[in-house]
């Protein structure tokens, strides 16, 4: 299809701008924006700045398919779509796009716009010019100055005269009908545009697209089986479709392709209600070099090489996806999207020989018996992660469940998940790792990491704002690094470790020698403070918008949308951070102390954490903000705060108002945990195992907190707005009971009983 020539509207826009002489920027309220016939709703609305109609970027990308993320450090936007990536900065008029084309030595060829006007931020939101959209991404932009509306298409009708060529394929007697199919032996070509219904079996054949218009299979209880190809090879096609009929089973067997059973140069789109069973014993089951959409079907991979393998964007609206692959289930070059549909997936790559060290217990689990395990140790001769992306991945609905050798899911770069179930377990790895930002967000997210190293991971920034999440692990349950940020490296910087050793014959808490390679030896580390800080009393803007505050409120039980408690409402600004006292141990972390020039890098708005860290339980290399939420945390082995702690920044640790914690240790050891709840401290007279429960109850016996840590405990704080001045509760551990009543913010019930791990040199708890 060719795409019309794209209108410039400078001239129109400049005669807006005549109206408004002696203004710089003016509000646009009456100004509208229509995509494809359809009105766009901004929540900043467009504005005329020196002239030109500024429009949000993020919105407008987004309606029309692009990913958009947003870096902070460099205040600079990037959209992608279709290989092509456009990036601009904040103040720059350099607009830089990328068509995914190489040189010579394959190098990335750039192309620069000069903007009539720089991107700025208004609001939260990137603004860019109109122009810029229409240039980016081969837009048709229009001035409808009556009504002064910006008009943007995307593309001319689409051309569907293929669909009036319908053919069939029988492969039992290798016999067509319909134009542009050829069939020489047993292989078949279609070369011509259409709608070609396929049945029967064929046995070392395959069938091969390769035409300039637009092709649709249509899988009827067909069984292909190809020696040395692909079963289905699109070589060439404006777009390509495979449709698996109502009610039929389909089978696809590639017996030595390196290719896989389907293999697609062309955008491909697999729907249906029927299934498709592909087995391939040599390569990928489905490869595709441009975009993949899966909108519905049940497809069943089994794989020696990555289950889905795809060079441009995975995107999945719906349906069933089952993967067993010896490499990474579901692999893309580029971006990720899930908005609905069940993936089901299990990699069973084995690390390379003599390369793991390893101590396990006969159940192999850290919910029973903590294994142990230095990551640096694994190695893999090809990734076998569960999903990886590289460039972004973006999940928004549906059901995830993932049985992974190493990360279960992995992105290059930023990850952002708005919704959906997730199931995740990883033998040798991580949960969730993103190596840029990490956004966790939406009241119907659940997540559930049964076995992990980290849990969840971010390089850089990670924000949670609702959700319900459990996570166990052996090393840190929540990581974030802050990104290249100048900080001390620790906490799941494994590349690092070297640096960080522990002494030989170190113990824990509990008197038991603590294995080589943790982070028992962090503060010999040398620390090195960021260049650029966020402005004290700020929050860090994610792909261009503010994170939202999120009411939090009391969560039932486990796995349940908690209500929200009475009498809390959100906090609209960031909580004050509090103020130093002048010693070295200060909020939690090694180095809090200097906390102030660290970066924000663990932020947790709201949601429902049921969290178990073999190392730390939430593990901030910068700042820690807790705005609010619900979080129940234990570490086995560890203190309620510092280095192998539930709570360890490497910063300044903020807990706001709105916050409700269960904090809950094998030492009650914490230093300079600065809390403006009610606290309630309780040091158990013996030790608590897995799963014993505590509960919190007030005087009438109404039951305010119920939880079952999944590892040892000793100690136990709680801390929360629910537990009110002047009234008393009962706090029951497993057979210990204890009463008090409230007569001071802080209140202390037993005795600590052991020296702990050293990291009471910090004043208490003000």
């Amino acid at each position: 299809m060719k795409m019309k020539k794209i209108l410039s509207v400078i001239l129109c826009l400049s005669l807006a701008a005549s109206l408004l002489i002696g203004a710089t920027s003016v509000s646009a309220d009456e100004i509208s924006v229509e995509l494809d016939g359809n009105p766009i709703e901004f929540d900043v609305k467009p504005e005329i700045i020196d002239g030109r109609t500024m429009v949000p970027l993020r919105k407008i990308f987004e309606e029309i398919g692009a990913s958009v993320k947003w870096d902070n450090d460099t205040q600079t936007v990037s959209a992608r779509k279709n290989k092509k990536t456009i990036t601009l900065s904040i103040d720059s008029a350099d607009l830089q796009i990328d068509k995914g084309d190489t040189d010579e030595e394959g190098n990335p060829i750039y192309e620069t716009v000069i903007l009539e006007v720089p991107a700025q931020i208004v609001s939260g939101r990137t603004l860019v010019p109109a122009r810029a959209i229409s240039e980016s991404f081969g837009l048709n932009v229009d001035w409808d100055e009556d009504n002064q509306k910006v008009i943007i298409s995307s593309n001319d009708e689409e051309d569907e005269s293929w669909k009036e060529n319908i053919g069939s394929i029988n492969l039992d007697t290798l016999t067509c009908d319909g134009e542009g199919i050829e069939i020489t032996d047993n292989q078949i070509k279609i070369t011509q545009g259409g709608d070609f219904t396929v049945s029967g079996t064929l046995s070392d054949g395959n069938i091969t697209i390769s035409t300039k218009e637009n092709v649709k299979i249509r899988l009827s209880g067909a069984k292909i089986t190809s020696s040395n190809n692909p079963c289905i090879f699109v070589e060439d096609a404006d777009k390509a479709y495979i449709t698996l009929s109502d009610g039929t089973e389909n089978y696809l067997i590639a017996e030595n392709s390196d290719d896989g059973a389907i293999y697609s140069k062309e955008n491909l789109e697999i729907k249906g209600d029927g299934s498709l069973n592909i087995e391939s014993s040599a390569g990928h089951g489905i490869k595709a070099s441009d975009n993949l959409n899966i909108e519905n079907g049940v497809i069943s991979i089994n794989a020696t090489s990555d289950g889905i393998h795809i060079n441009d964007t995975f995107k999945m609206t719906g349906g069933t996806v089952n993967i067993t692959s010896i490499n990474d289930g579901i692999d893309c070059e580029s971006i990720v999207n899930i908005s609905a549909g069940t993936i089901n997936i299990e990699t069973n790559g084995t690390p390379i020989e003599n390369t793991q060290t390893r101590t396990e217990t006969a159940e192999e689990t850290p919910r029973r018996g903590m294994w142990e395990m230095d990551e640096a140790d694994i190695e893999f001769e090809k990734s076998t992660k569960g999903i990886n992306a590289e460039w972004m991945m973006v999940i928004s609905g549906g059901e995830i469940n993932v049985n992974s050798a190493s990360h279960a899911i992995h992105c290059q770069d930023e990850i952002e998940i708005t919704g959906g179930k997730f199931s995740l377990s990883s033998k040798y790895d991580k949960g969730i790792s993103a190596h840029g930002n990490l956004t966790i967000s939406g009241a119907d997210t659940v997540i559930d990491v049964t076995k992990s190293t980290e849990g969840i991971e971010s390089k850089n920034v990670m924000t949670i704002n609702d959700g319900v999440i459990s996570v166990v692990s052996t090393d840190d349950a929540l990581n974030a690094t802050g990104g290249n940020s100048g900080m001390m490296q620790g906490g799941g910087m494994r590349e690092h470790m070297g640096e960080m050793q522990r002494p030989e014959n170190a113990t824990d808490a509990n008197g038991t020698q603590m294995p080589m390679g943790s982070k028992g030896n962090r503060g010999n580390r040398q620390m090195q403070m960021q260049v650029g800080e966020i402005p004290e009393g700020t929050n860090i803007p994610m792909n261009g918008e503010i994170p939202p505050m999120s009411q939090n409120g009391e969560f039932p039980m486990r796995g349940e949308r908690p209500a929200e408690p009475s009498g809390q409402t959100p906090d609209e600004t960031m909580m004050q951070r509090p103020q130093m006292d002048g010693n070295m141990g200060m909020s939690g972390g090694n180095m809090g102390g200097m906390g102030r020039n660290m970066k924000n890098c663990l932020i947790i708005n709201g949601g429902y954490l049921e969290l178990c860290g073999g190392d730390d339980c939430i593990d901030a290399n910068g700042n820690m903000i807790i705005n609010g939420g619900i979080i129940k945390a234990t570490n086995p082995t560890g203190s309620f705060t510092g280095n192998n702690g539930v709570l360890d920044a490497d910063g300044q640790t903020t807990i706001g108002e709105n916050s409700n914690i269960i904090l809950a240790s094998g030492s009650g050891n914490e230093r300079s945990l600065k809390l403006t709840q009610n606290t309630i401290i309780v040091y158990c007279e013996n030790q608590h195992t897995v799963k014993e429960q505590i509960i919190v109850s007030d005087d009438d016996g109404n039951v305010i907190y119920e939880y079952s840590p999944e590892g040892n405990f000793k100690a136990v704080l709680i801390a929360s707005n629910n537990i009110k001045t002047g009234e008393k509760y009962t706090v029951t551990i497993g057979d210990e009971i204890f009463e008090t009543e409230i007569t001071q913010q802080n209140t202390t019930i037993g005795t600590q009983t052991n020296g702990g791990m050293g990291f009471d040199r910090g004043q208490r708890m003000q």
